[in-house]
């Protein structure tokens, strides 16, 4: 999952399918929207299964959501960190959503460590 404010700072920085791959791990919706804006296509294959980063956000999602139900901290804590998530998580998918990202056919053969 990650740091949900994380920015890159070298903004020059060559724009790679893996660049995209770790934002939507991080769901920093900043850098995913550098990527796609810098000519990264939102539905090519990111692994040779042929996912599309669609279905690597549906998975960071479902293990962003596995983490809150097993967050130690005190319920108002827990709560609010899982709020900064959801709200993270919103934003990629709103993104993801306006760039036309879609799920591969293979998305009903997800792995974990996709």
């Amino acid at each position: 999952m990650g740091n949900c404010n994380m920015v890159y700072t070298d903004e020059m920085s060559e724009l790679t399918v893996e660049r995209l791959v770790e934002a939507v791990e991080h769901m920093n919706s900043e850098e995913i929207e550098r990527c796609l804006d810098g000519g990264i296509r939102v539905n090519d294959p990111i692994d040779k299964q042929g996912h599309t980063i669609l279905d690597k956000f549906a998975v960071e999602h479902a293990q962003m959501l596995n983490h809150a139900l097993t967050v130690r901290a005190r319920p108002e804590e827990a709560t609010q960190h899982f709020l900064e998530m959801q709200e993270a998580a919103a934003q990629v998918l709103k993104v993801l959503h306006q760039h036309g990202a879609q799920l591969s056919a293979q998305s009903g053969h997800f792995k974990r460590g996709l």
